[in-house]
């Protein structure tokens, strides 16, 4: 079990003894846990130890510092659909092998409608350095911001404005 240390790196060094619990009740920045940001029902279903380690953690601390803390101070509450992903949950997933959601770099954001999709999208854009921004949905009505971020600063801002015309 993790004590309560004055030391971030501290707990980030024995992390591969974490458990769920302690990763619910870890924050990553004011409003997103850890458990919030690898937390996956295929992982679940599939006993997928959906664990990051620390370097992965350290990259979805600066993703919600950066990116999803901002977007939530002028939204509100924002869902995560995906976060982190391991290998294995990755290509259960059929995540792209190179995802930058394996290192913990990207989230895809749940939208209720194109219209908050756009107002997501376009506020990142604006508002925050990203390396990739990508407006996501399906066949089935589902809309979803894909973002990404580096820590290295080495950030493409690659935009992917795929809206749907009707």
């Amino acid at each position: 079990m993790i004590t309560n240390h004055s030391s971030d790196s501290f707990v980030l060094f024995f992390l591969t003894n974490m458990t769920l619990e302690e990763a619910k009740r870890k924050m990553l920045s004011e409003h997103f846990s850890l458990y919030e940001m690898m937390r996956s029902e295929t992982a679940e279903s599939h006993n997928i130890n959906n664990m990051p380690n620390a370097t992965q953690i350290e990259n979805l601390e600066y993703l919600c510092k950066k990116i999803l803390e901002p977007l939530r101070s002028n939204f509100g509450a924002i869902i995560i659909n995906s976060g982190f992903r391991c290998l294995e949950l990755n290509e259960r997933v059929h995540g792209v092998g190179n995802s930058q959601h394996l290192y913990g770099q990207a989230a895809d954001i749940r939208c209720r409608s194109k219209y908050i999709a756009r107002k997501y999208f376009d506020f990142i854009a604006i508002h925050c350095t990203f390396d990739q921004l990508l407006f996501e949905y399906n066949r089935g009505g589902a809309f979803w911001i894909h973002v990404s971020l580096k820590r290295d600063e080495k950030n493409r801002r690659m935009r992917i404005e795929n809206y749907p015309t009707k």
